[in-house]
C-alpha cells in the first residue's frame, strides 16, 4: 500500500532521526525539504533510501571529517535556507570576481585542497557558481550601485573597443558628479555591439540607463557624457540631448592632448625613423643587447614606443636624447651587422638635423607627457583638470618657429571642437554651475 502525503512529513523525521544526535544535527526539515547541514545542500527525500544516497557520497563524507574539527552548533531550518543559496559560495563568488580570479583555478587539487584545509567549507566546481551564484552576485553589485547613487546627478563614460576576436564590446562608466571633489566611478554594462555606429551606441547607453533607474523619470539626472572624439561618439551626444536635455558631451582631453603628440611623431619624419630602427635594433637580438650592456652599463635599453599608449614615442625621443652619443656609439661599433634596421640608424644619426630635433621635442613637447599622465589620474577634480589644460595649451601656443606655429593651429581647432569642454570652462567660476 503506498503512503500517503500526510504520512511523508513523519517518515522524514524518522528517517533524518537515525543520523542526527542530541549533540550534534547533521539533517533538517520543514517537514516537505531536508537539508543537510554539512553539505549545505537541499535534498530530494521522498524516499529512504535517496537520503543515504546523499550520506554516501564523498562530499558528504568529506564534510563529516571537517565537522570533526569545528565547533558544534544547531542550525535551524530558517538558516538554512539562505534567500539565494550557500552563502559561503555567494561570497568566494564574489571575492573571485573582484579580484578578477579565473574560476578553473578552483579545480587545481592543491589549491582546492588548501582552501578547504583552512575554510572547513566544500569548495564548489567552477559550473556550479557560473549557474547559481554569478547571478545573485550581479544583482548585488547593481543594488550596491544603485545605493550610491541614488537620485544624484550623475557622469557617464563610454567607450567602444575591439576584443581578440574582433568582437565590437561597449563599456558603460557612472558615477556621482560632483563639483569640488572627484566620485568613485562604477562599471555599469559591458556588451557586445553588432556594429559600431552613433544608434548602436545611443541605444546601449540609454538601455543601460535603465538598469540604474529602472523606474525611470531620471532622465535630467545626466549631465555629464565623457568619451572619445571619434566622429559617431560626437554624433552620440548630439542624439542623446533629445533625451537628456541637460546633458554635456566632452571628448577626452587626454585623447585630445595625445592627437597633438601623433602631430609631432608626423612634423618630424627623421627623428620617427630614428626611433623606430633603434627599437628594431635591440629587439630580439641577444647579441647586440650584450654590446649596449657592455658599452653603456647601467643604462636601460631604450624604451619601445607604442602607438596605441599615449605618450610613449616622446618618451622615447626624450631617452634618445638624453643618451644621444652613447647610443649612437653602439650602433657604430656594429660595423658588420647588415641589417636594414643598423643601417637605417647609422644613416639617422649622420644627419645633421636628427640630434637638433630630438633636443627640439625634449624642449617643447615634454610637457604633453606630463600633462597625459595627470589627466589619467581619476582622483582628479573638475578645477585641477581645467588648470592642466590651461597650463598645457599656453605652453604648446608659445612654440616658436614654424613647427610651433603648426601645433598652435592643431591645438587650437582640436579646443574649439571640443564644444563641451569649452561648457566646462565657462563654468569654473561660475556659482550656479550646472554641475551643482
Amino acid at each position: 500500500m503506498p503512503k500517503s502525503r500526510s504520512t511523508v512529513p513523519t517518515l522524514i523525521k524518522t528517517w533524518i532521526a537515525l543520523y542526527n544526535t542530541t549533540d550534534e544535527t547533521i539533517f533538517t526539515t520543514d517537514g516537505a525539504v531536508v537539508f543537510c547541514q554539512l553539505c549545505e545542500k537541499k535534498i530530494v527525500c521522498s524516499k529512504k533510501f535517496q537520503l543515504q544516497q546523499h550520506a554516501d557520497t564523498a562530499l558528504h563524507n568529506s564534510a563529516l571529517k571537517r565537522r570533526g574539527n569545528e565547533k558544534k552548533k544547531q542550525l535551524f531550518v530558517l538558516d538554512a535556507k539562505p534567500k539565494s543559496g550557500n552563502v559561503f559560495n555567494e561570497d568566494l563568488c564574489a571575492a573571485l570576481v573582484v579580484s578578477n580570479i579565473p574560476w578553473n583555478k578552483l579545480q587545481i587539487p592543491e589549491f582546492k585542497n588548501f582552501l578547504e584545509k583552512y575554510t572547513g567549507k566544500h569548495i564548489p566546481d567552477e559550473s556550479t557558481l557560473r549557474k547559481n551564484y554569478l547571478g545573485p552576485c550581479y544583482d548585488n553589485v547593481i543594488i550596491a550601485i544603485r545605493e550610491v547613487i541614488g537620485n544624484s546627478d550623475i557622469w557617464i563614460a563610454v567607450d567602444e573597443t575591439t576584443d581578440t576576436n574582433g568582437r565590437y564590446i561597449a563599456n558603460l562608466i557612472v558615477g556621482v558628479l560632483k563639483h569640488d571633489t572627484p566620485s568613485q566611478p562604477y562599471l555599469l554594462a559591458c556588451k557586445e555591439l553588432p556594429k559600431t555606429n552613433h544608434s548602436t551606441i545611443s541605444r546601449f547607453i540609454n538601455d543601460n540607463l535603465k538598469i540604474l533607474w529602472p523606474a525611470g523619470g531620471n532622465d535630467e539626472n545626466l549631465r555629464l557624457l565623457l568619451s572619445d572624439a571619434a566622429p559617431y561618439m560626437v554624433k552620440t551626444g548630439d542624439s542623446l540631448k533629445v533625451f537628456y536635455p541637460n546633458i554635456v558631451h566632452v571628448t577626452c582631453v587626454a585623447h585630445m592632448l595625445n592627437r597633438v603628440a601623433e602631430k609631432v611623431r608626423e612634423l618630424f619624419p627623421n627623428v620617427n625613423k630614428l626611433i623606430n630602427n633603434v627599437k628594431k635594433c635591440f629587439l630580439k637580438s641577444p647579441s647586440r643587447i650584450q654590446l649596449y650592456k657592455e658599452t653603456l652599463p647601467g643604462l636601460p635599453l631604450p624604451p619601445e614606443p607604442v602607438i596605441t599608449r599615449w605618450g610613449t614615442w616622446i618618451e622615447a625621443v626624450i631617452f634618445n636624447a638624453n643618451n644621444y652619443e652613447g647610443i649612437k656609439t653602439v650602433v657604430e661599433k656594429l660595423d658588420n651587422d647588415l641589417s636594414a634596421s643598423v643601417e637605417s640608424c647609422k644613416k639617422m644619426f649622420n644627419l645633421p638635423t636628427v640630434k637638433n630635433d630630438l633636443v627640439f621635442i625634449k624642449i617643447n613637447f615634454s610637457g604633453l607627457i606630463q600633462a597625459i599622465t595627470n589627466l589619467e589620474d581619476t582622483k582628479l577634480t573638475l578645477v585641477q583638470s581645467l588648470e592642466i589644460m590651461k597650463n598645457i595649451i599656453s605652453e604648446l601656443s608659445n612654440i616658436q618657429g614654424d613647427k610651433g606655429s603648426i601645433i598652435k593651429t592643431k591645438i587650437t581647432r582640436l579646443h574649439q571642437k571640443n564644444k563641451g569642454f569649452q561648457v566646462m570652462e565657462q563654468t569654473e567660476s561660475n556659482e550656479e554651475s550646472i554641475f551643482k
